[in-house]
């Protein structure tokens, strides 16, 4: 059962809240309050603080000035649930969802696993399962059910959605919501819509400080900083016409009826089944579709690095899989991969140039062309922000001199105006150098706003193929399903 509290001091109150790393102070004296029955989101861009604050206010971060939760100070692990972005990274690979839930009801000697589950609808089965054999939304749902297993007064929700799909996330943010029962929520997130669609009031951060606070249905349709109505105007706008390439540097590329079966030991997974695709070069054409509906096998196909079970790729009219070796490797080389989680495919201990180097020849132009200061070709991408490691990304993937840009959710966990920032530098390389670009996004606001072509896969085949201007005309379901759970309607 959730807690009472006395209806006068119910919920999170944030007084004068500071926090300092080594050398400066990051986050400048902020109030905030959350009463029970509320969702608060804290918005704002990359580095603006919304995770330290977060960190501070669950005991996680050292932190000046005053928390109370119902009216006095937390009691650190008890009061405050906080669910991490990273679902999987938060959970022991080696311990069943069970031993999780069990774990955290003896430590607090409250709460019912049972009932944990069924809050944000899991099949009790699930309590066996271990977190690696459970999908992205699965896992959030569980780190979701294990920061309020013993019924805390605040449940902290720090980005529980980056990198799922729009069904997915509407789901877990709805289920979240919910939460605002008896206890408060604070949403933490960098997706002002989402923000608008599931929470009652808004604060948006920049640099350390709140500048704007106010219901969710205000700060979305009359924002009162420049900051907001940028933001906003790019979290609610509508497609962008392409501009036509200037150049011709791109290829042709073609699937035909390509099947492609993904085995493991547990299961057999059909990832593909039959697709046919074609894309003219110059082209921009955006790939959408929930998690698990094949649109990351797509790419190793288009890419010539994952072989189809059946079926025929072709680049230019040539089918890669019957070239030689060393014919089919060139075909790779002509093919830039852009990566979701740039760090991941870096090299730690190399500097910004070795990464671009490993790639092709490093000159201080790449870097000027993808919009950043050749003088951090000396750094080390870790000390980067996410939108500059997604355009050294960008960078490494033209050292090659590609004819065909491959982007797997490029702009996935960056804030709107750096997936702005993004998503004109891939347009721009399209205009002027006449690149083939194939987008995989699961955000349609994203397609929408760089491609020629939506395509909208589900369960392995490709059900929509429209201009992205008609998207809205959408028949299929899937389609509509996308589009509904992508549409903002406001909380309040």
């Amino acid at each position: 059962m959730v807690k009472t509290h006395d209806t006068a001091t119910a919920g999170l109150t944030v007084t004068g809240l500071t926090v300092d790393v080594p050398g400066r102070r990051v986050v400048h004296g902020i109030d905030l309050t959350v009463p029970a029955g509320r969702v608060l989101a804290l918005v704002g861009p990359s580095g603006s603080g919304k995770t330290l604050t977060a960190r501070a206010i669950a005991g996680l971060q050292p932190h000046g000035g005053t928390v109370l939760v119902d009216g006095r100070p937390p009691v650190r692990g008890r009061d405050v649930g906080y669910a991490f972005q990273d679902a999987l990274a938060s959970l022991n690979p080696t311990v069943t969802v069970r031993r999780h839930l069990t774990e955290t009801v003896s430590a607090h000697r409250t709460g019912d696993p049972a009932t944990a589950l069924s809050r944000f609808g899991l099949d009790p089965a699930l309590a066996g399962a271990y977190p690696f054999e459970l999908s992205g939304g699965q896992a959030q749902r569980v780190a979701l059910a294990l920061a309020t297993v013993h019924e805390p007064s605040v449940l902290i929700a720090d980005e529980v959605t980056t990198a799922l799909d729009p069904v997915t996330q509407a789901t877990v943010l709805d289920l979240v919501r919910a939460q605002a029962g008896d206890r408060a929520v604070l949403l933490i997130t960098h997706d002002l819509a989402a923000a608008a669609r599931w929470a009652d009031d808004i604060a948006v951060m920049r640099d350390g400080r709140v500048i704007e606070h106010g219901p969710a249905r205000q700060i979305l349709t009359e924002p009162a900083s420049d900051l907001v109505r940028e933001w906003a105007a790019v979290a609610t706008g509508t497609h962008r016409p392409a501009a036509a390439p200037t150049a011709s540097g791109g290829e042709d590329l073609a699937l035909t009826g390509v099947r492609r079966v993904l085995r493991s030991r547990r299961r057999t997974t059909l990832a593909l089944d039959a697709v046919d695709l074609d894309i003219r070069s110059g082209e921009a054409v955006a790939i959408v579709g929930r998690s698990g509906s094949g649109k990351s096998t797509l790419i190793g196909a288009l890419a010539a690095l994952d072989r189809p079970d059946q079926g025929t790729v072709q680049r230019d009219g040539q089918d890669v899989w019957a070239l030689r070796g060393r014919e089919r490797r060139a075909v790779r080389h002509r093919t830039g991969l852009i990566f979701q989680d740039p760090l991941a495919s870096f090299d730690p201990r190399h500097t910004v140039r070795q990464v671009i180097a490993e790639a092709g020849p490093y000159d201080d132009g790449l870097l000027r062309h993808v919009g950043l200061d050749p003088a951090m070709g000396g750094r080390r991408p870790a000390t980067l922000s996410g939108g500059e490691r997604q355009r050294v990304g960008i960078a490494r993937a033209l050292a090659q001199k590609p004819r065909v840009l491959l982007a797997d959710e490029p702009t996935s966990g960056l804030d709107v105006l750096t997936q702005e920032r993004v998503l004109r530098l891939l347009a721009g390389l399209r205009r002027d150098h006449g690149l083939t670009i194939v987008l995989v996004t699961h955000d349609l606001r994203v397609a929408r706003r760089v491609a020629d072509r939506i395509i909208v896969l589900h369960d392995g085949r490709i059900v929509e193929d429209l201009p992205a201007p008609g998207l809205d005309t959408a028949r299929h379901p899937e389609s509509r399903r996308l589009l509904k759970a992508t549409a903002p309607e406001p909380a309040n």
